[in-house]
């Protein structure tokens, strides 16, 4: 789902000098949990709307302790049309997991959470359908009234390794990890997977270290 909200955000905050260099900071502190976002990567599109994701959606600005999506909304309270406020106000209602895609079906794509097993039928194909069944791969969920649409970038992981991350979201789920740690953790090996091509994947999804 490419959204124009997010652009109009990330304006917004970019229009503001103080936050405009936290943002570069910000990028830095991602990338230091999900690792390095180099324009020479081949998922560099997906990566760096990741990072925008999280910005905008999660990370607390200084001096405010809250996401630039929360001051945006703060800001242009009084000022933006009732039906447009609402769609920005909708992208608070997000799931950042790690899922599977189930099948295709009605020009839907069902995707199931590997955290919470929970299918969600997300609009369109067009993003999905040269994925295989199956596939595992990183991204958010949005809602938007009563329908689903998947974010603006997709983080694949290699069909071997499919077998070993289920076995290891049912280990969070069992509640031996910290959900949200487990989701980037992912992030950061997708990363070294995309970065260092000539190494076995299971040796870069290596989840007991």
């Amino acid at each position: 789902m490419e959204s124009p909200y997010f652009n109009t955000i990330l304006q917004f905050i970019a229009q503001d000098e103080r936050y405009s260099k936290e943002m570069t900071a910000a990028k830095e502190e991602f990338e230091r949990f999900a690792g390095p976002i180099y324009e020479t990567d081949r998922s560099y599109d997906a990566r760096i709307n990741s990072f925008h994701n999280w910005y905008i959606l999660d990370r607390p600005l200084q001096g405010r302790g809250i996401a630039p999506l929360q001051y945006f909304l703060e800001y242009n309270a009084n000022t933006l049309p009732e039906h447009e406020l609402r769609h920005y106000q909708e992208l608070q209602d997000n799931l950042h997991s790690v899922f599977e895609l189930v099948r295709f079906a009605k020009g839907k794509t069902r995707l199931r959470d590997l955290l919470s097993g929970r299918k969600y039928d997300i609009e369109g194909t067009e993003h999905t359908r040269l994925m295989d069944r199956g596939a595992l791969f990183n991204s958010r969920i949005f809602r938007h009234g009563t329908a689903y649409y998947v974010s603006n970038y997709f983080l694949p992981h290699p069909a071997e390794l499919s077998g070993l991350i289920w076995e290891e979201a049912r280990k969070v789920k069992k509640g031996g990890e910290d959900p949200k740690a487990f989701v980037f953790r992912l992030v950061l090996f997708q990363s070294r997977y995309d970065q260092y091509q000539q190494m076995e994947p299971k040796n870069i999804y290596r989840f007991g270290d």
